[in-house]
């Protein structure tokens, strides 16, 4: 009964926003960032704060590459570093695609912008922000904030340090961080925040105004962050949401209930109702595959399999890293195969399982027993509480 009633709500929400998601995006394309594969990261950076972007792109060959601000937190040396090292492909759609087709690509990739495509050229993108403005112009006042609200997000508190915060916002793959100020939730530091404090203080053009503006990683979070964050009730309406993300040009909105915290909307959290619920292929890397190994293809494609059906139940795997290594210790355990395999998901730091054994398809089965008892645990154990945040009878 709990399935029916949560898939006769999906069912509603997609009948209700089905002229929206099949509007073409040909209307709400706008100017793209476009980067070199060479430039240094700090003229990346310098353009992002100039155009006041998210993501940049550039085309390679036939292959369309982005990067953003999330991923530019892990640099070293920005006035040395080339971008290229953080170039990563992206799927494009062309003018005539939908918008469905935008927000799946923009929930599951965790960008805020898709590049738009014609004859191998970037001829502009479309923005989060602009599938937004589009969306709160339908009447969305029976859709509540506890339908879509993300439950429980990740806090700092004030004195803890900017590299804390930033090692946390790259680890769990998140923008947005509530920040804790003498009890209370005063602001929320944004990746945006933390990629100031990378650059030189002459380099940030208009966001150097105000004094101390760029502070150390080492330092510590004090007052930094945006204080302006919208707030809203799990009753509000996604109306009344939308209006004051947009008026305030924000990119979360702060879910309370008598004070305390409950959780964060984001512009992901909105997209991901007009998403495609479509089968999309989950990266796969594997590193070190005996040359050897006869059954090297088998054994992929049956990892493969197990992706996908991890898919059907936990659509959030962002990608997945195998490394097998084999023992040459001259000890009990040599010719057994170490297996480590890292599973990337949007919302929670990667998840690691390890294996030793003499077999390879059969410690990577194991492996795969395990990922799918795990994630598929977590996907019911999500679901249930959903149900009850709705207001509805739990049968």
């Amino acid at each position: 009964m709990i399935y029916q009633i949560d898939q006769m709500i999906t069912d509603t929400i997609y009948e209700h926003l089905k002229d929206l998601q099949s509007t073409k995006i040909k209307r709400l394309i706008s100017k793209p960032t476009i980067i070199e594969p060479n430039e240094t990261l700090s003229s990346v950076i310098n353009k992002i704060s100039r155009n006041n972007a998210y993501d940049v792109f550039c085309i390679n060959g036939k292959s369309t590459l982005s990067t953003n601000i999330l991923s530019l937190l892990n640099a070293k040396n920005i006035t040395t570093m080339k971008v290229d090292a953080f170039l990563s492909p992206v799927p494009y759609v062309s003018p005539e695609d939908s918008i469905q087709k935008a927000s799946h690509i923009m929930t599951h990739y965790k960008t805020r912008e898709v590049p738009v495509v014609s004859k191998n050229k970037i001829i502009g993108v479309v923005t989060a922000k602009s599938i937004l403005k589009l969306l709160s112009l339908k009447d969305n006042k029976w859709i509540k904030a506890n339908l879509i609200y993300t439950q429980n997000p990740t806090i700092i508190d004030a004195n803890e340090s900017l590299s804390n915060a930033k090692r946390i916002m790259t680890s769990k793959k998140i923008d947005h961080l509530p920040v804790l100020n003498n009890g209370k939730i005063k602001q929320v530091l944004t990746s945006f925040h933390l990629l100031e404090t990378i650059l030189p203080k002459e380099s940030l053009g208009r966001f150097s105004i105000g004094a101390n503006r760029v502070h150390k990683l080492e330092s510590r979070i004090g007052n930094i962050g945006s204080t302006r964050i919208p707030q809203c009730s799990p009753n509000d309406d996604l109306n009344k949401i939308l209006k004051s993300m947009l008026k305030s040009d924000t990119t979360c909105c702060l879910v309370n209930l008598w004070d305390n915290l409950q959780g964060i909307i984001t512009f992901k959290d909105i997209l991901g109702l007009l998403a495609s619920k479509i089968e999309t292929q989950i990266p796969l890397f594997i590193v070190g595959m005996p040359e050897d190994q006869r059954n090297s293809n088998l054994i992929r494609s049956k990892f493969e399999k197990t992706l996908k059906r991890l898919q059907k139940t936990y659509s959030e795997i962002h990608e997945a890293r195998v490394l097998i290594k084999k023992q040459r210790s001259g000890g009990k355990r040599e010719g057994k195969f170490e297996v480590t395999i890292r599973v990337s998901t949007t919302h929670r730091a990667p998840l690691i399982y390890k294996s030793v054994g003499f077999d390879l398809s059969e410690v990577l089965e194991e492996i795969s027993q395990k990922l799918l008892r795990n994630l598929s645990k977590r996907a019911k154990q999500r679901s249930k509480p959903s149900i009850r945040k709705m207001g509805l009878p739990v049968f």
